[in-house]
C-alpha cells in the first residue's frame, strides 16, 4: 500500500517527549480510570470511560484487525465516555496470533487496518500517520479520520505486540475532541499488559527452551547410564 507523503515512520516522533511527559502526569495524577481485566489482559482506560451494554457487540469482530485472515479474533470489550454522537469510544479486541510490532510489520498492519474498515465495517478510513511506538509493550499506531453520519471522527488503531496472541485497541472520537483526549488515550495504551501464553495450541518460546533443556538433560543422563552399563559388562567379561 502506498502512503501519502505526509504519512511517514517518524510522523509524530517530534512529540514523543511531550507525550511521555503528559502520559506520566496522567498516571501520577490519577486521570486514568480503574483497571479493566478481561480475557487475560489488563488495561487502565482513560478517565470517564466505562463499559457499555454488551449485547449489541456479542460476536462482533469490529476493530479486530489481523494480518492473518484465518486467525481467530473477537471483540473483547467496548467502552465509552458518554452517550450519543459526541461520545468517544474504545474497543479492545483479541487476535489469536503473534504480533511483534516490528518495523517490517508496521506497513502490513496499517494496510490491514484500511482493509478492515473498508471491507468489514463498510467505511473509509483516511490515514494521516502511522508509527511504531516502543516501550514495555511495543505497538503500531495508525491514526486517521472517517466521516460518519455527517460527523468527522478521529480514529486511532493500535496493535500491541505479544507472542501467541495479541490485542488491538481502537479509539474513535469526534475530531474536535481528539487533541484533549489523545494524551489520556496514549497513557492508557502504555498501561496495557497481555498474558502471552493463553493462545490455544501455541507453546511460548521460553517453554520450548525449557523443554529442549530437559530433553537434552535426559539424553545426557541416558548416555551416561549406558556408558556405565557398558563398563560394567566389560568388567564382568574380564
Amino acid at each position: 500500500m502506498t502512503w501519502p507523503a505526509d504519512v511517514t515512520r517518524g510522523a509524530y516522533a517530534r512529540g514523543v517527549n511531550l507525550a511521555w511527559a503528559a502520559g506520566s502526569w496522567l498516571l501520577l495524577s490519577g486521570a486514568l480510570g480503574s483497571e479493566l481485566r478481561r480475557d487475560g489482559y489488563v488495561l487502565r482506560p482513560p478517565e470517564r470511560f466505562h463499559m457499555v451494554r454488551w449485547e449489541p457487540y456479542v460476536g462482533s469482530v469490529a476493530g479486530a484487525v489481523s494480518l492473518d485472515a484465518e486467525a481467530t479474533r473477537s471483540l473483547s470489550a467496548a467502552l465509552a465516555d458518554g452517550e450519543g454522537p459526541e461520545a468517544a469510544t474504545m474497543l479492545v479486541s483479541v487476535v489469536e496470533r503473534s504480533f511483534s510490532a516490528s518495523p517490517s510489520e508496521r506497513d502490513d498492519f496499517a494496510s490491514a487496518v484500511m482493509q478492515h474498515f473498508q471491507r468489514e465495517l463498510g467505511v473509509t478510513l483516511s490515514p494521516e500517520r502511522v508509527d511504531r511506538v516502543g516501550g514495555i509493550v511495543p505497538r503500531v499506531e495508525v491514526l486517521g479520520t472517517l466521516r460518519e453520519a455527517g460527523q468527522v471522527r478521529t480514529v486511532l488503531v493500535a496493535g500491541l505486540a505479544s507472542e501467541g496472541r495479541h490485542a488491538v485497541v481502537v479509539v474513535s472520537a469526534p475530531a474536535v475532541r481528539w487533541e484533549s483526549l489523545a494524551p489520556g488515550v496514549r497513557a492508557s495504551l502504555d498501561t496495557f499488559r497481555l498474558e502471552a501464553t493463553t493462545a490455544p495450541g501455541v507453546v511460548p518460546r521460553r517453554v520450548l527452551g525449557a523443554l529442549a533443556g530437559a530433553l537434552a538433560g535426559a539424553l545426557v543422563a541416558s548416555y551416561a547410564a549406558w556408558r556405565r552399563m557398558r563398563a560394567g559388562q566389560g568388567t564382568s567379561e574380564a
